[in-house]
């Protein structure tokens, strides 16, 4: 432990500056047999200088980030598996130069909006200046720490006692911001809005939302690496973090009927899952959060990007859920009324199926370990016909996104309550 923690002060000190993505592309690529998937999944756990942005899965489309100095390397790998590919993103530094609206007037700490992103203090702020504007209805509370110390914060909205209840899971992926700014933007709809569909779900539902669960990795992307994913725990001599969205404890690495795992051994890859379920405090705090809470829940929200998609259980198997009519209708409700704002087109369907295996999810382990009957992972914008940023979703396109998942939420919830969910009491 004493060289883990001596290696995590060498690598913080030489990472001080920002790391930079000149040049870096970002392919599609299609894989449509055993070969150029086991290549990909082989490059997914091995390579050093590839990310992958969607994993592989057979007849899939993928994303791959790859350096300057692999371009070579790339076109002959996907030259000799015949694998289709194509360039969505030729500068990946200049995408997320262009994040961040420029000209903007910096603000006082804890004013907000939802024309910019902003940092861990910022949110946590607004959160405590919203709890002195709102004693009576609001309670903000620290549900565990991070690893290096910083606090896990929820806050709870609460009109009248008696009300069933929604949990809003934001940044437990470090790297996709506009879970953060939809959480947030959620809440003060919740506060602020007269539209008669909101202040329904206001009045009659209780809210629990905890904005970022993964604060280290959060503030990573603002200081050392835009483009982290895994929480900042030291888990090898070399390697940093684990996917906390593969950490739970509901068939954690267990294989699907393909033999996919649905997560990572490999420590340095994105998606380890860690040494064994809740290695994590992350995780560990929202567990104990779902245990005392979870009879009380009747939807379960994951905020993610990107993708356009609406996904339910399972991850670890292609066979339905029991649930799966209730949670069809319900996603596909939200898929139409998200599709009534600005166009955007969601497809709704089971993770293993719709996107690519997955285990240990906080999306499979709520439904499944906690018998919540509604949970979805929700993958926003990041790919479109407005352009291709992956995970790096421009700054101007947060209004539109959080607008069209609102509509979404308020559509899901009318559905739900046609089986017997969020009565009005």
């Amino acid at each position: 432990m004493k060289i883990l923690a001596l290696l995590a002060i060498f690598f913080v000190s030489i990472h001080a500056e920002m790391a930079r993505f000149d040049n870096y592309r970002v392919y599609s690529v299609k894989i449509e047999n055993t070969e150029q998937y086991d290549a990909m999944k082989y490059l997914e756990e091995h390579s050093d200088s590839y990310n992958f942005w969607k994993y592989p899965k057979m007849n899939a489309q993928i994303d791959i980030v790859v350096p300057p100095h692999k371009f070579s390397e790339f076109e002959e790998i996907t030259l000799n598996l015949k694998m289709q590919s194509e360039l969505i993103i030729e500068n990946l530094q200049s995408v997320m130069d262009q994040q961040k609206p420029r000209n903007k007037q910096p603000k006082a700490i804890g004013d907000i909006d939802w024309d910019d992103y902003y940092r861990l203090e910022d949110i946590y702020a607004w959160l405590d200046n919203l709890v002195e504007k709102y004693p009576g209805i609001l309670k903000l509370e620290t549900i565990g720490a991070s690893s290096e110390g910083r606090p896990i914060k929820m806050i709870t909205l609460s009109k009248k006692p008696g009300n069933r209840a929604i949990l809003i899971e934001g940044t437990i992926h470090a790297r996709e911001w506009i879970s953060a700014a939809t959480a947030t933007y959620i809440l003060n709809e919740l506060l602020t809005s007269t539209d008669s569909n909101v202040t329904d779900i206001a009045n009659n539902i209780d809210w629990h939302i905890i904005p970022v669960v993964n604060p280290d990795g959060y503030e990573y992307t603002w200081t050392t690496n835009r483009n982290w994913r895994k929480t900042r725990s030291a888990v090898s001599m070399l390697c940093f973090g684990v996917d906390g969205n593969r950490n739970f404890k509901f068939n954690w690495l267990t294989a699907d009927e393909t033999g996919n795992i649905g997560g990572s051994r490999v420590p340095c890859t994105d998606t380890y899952a860690g040494a064994y379920p809740y290695s994590e405090p992350e995780t560990q705090a929202t567990e104990s959060f779902f245990e005392a809470n979870a009879k009380k829940i009747d939807a379960f929200l994951a905020l993610h990007s990107y993708g356009h998609l609406f996904l339910h259980p399972w991850g670890h198997t292609n066979v339905p859920p029991s649930a799966v009519e209730e949670l069809g209708n319900v996603g596909r409700a939200a898929a139409e009324a998200i599709s009534q704002v600005n166009g955007t087109q969601y497809i709704v369907g089971s993770s293993n199926q719709v996107l690519y295996a997955s285990t240990g999810t906080s999306r499979d382990h709520t439904h499944g370990a906690h018998e919540i009957p509604i949970s979805f992972t929700v993958e926003m914008r990041g790919n479109g016909d407005y352009g291709n940023f992956g995970f790096m979703l421009p700054a101007r396109f947060i209004k539109p996104n959080v607008e069209e998942v609102l509509a979404g939420f308020i559509a899901l919830i009318h559905e739900a309550r046609n089986y017997g969910r969020f009565p009005i009491n």
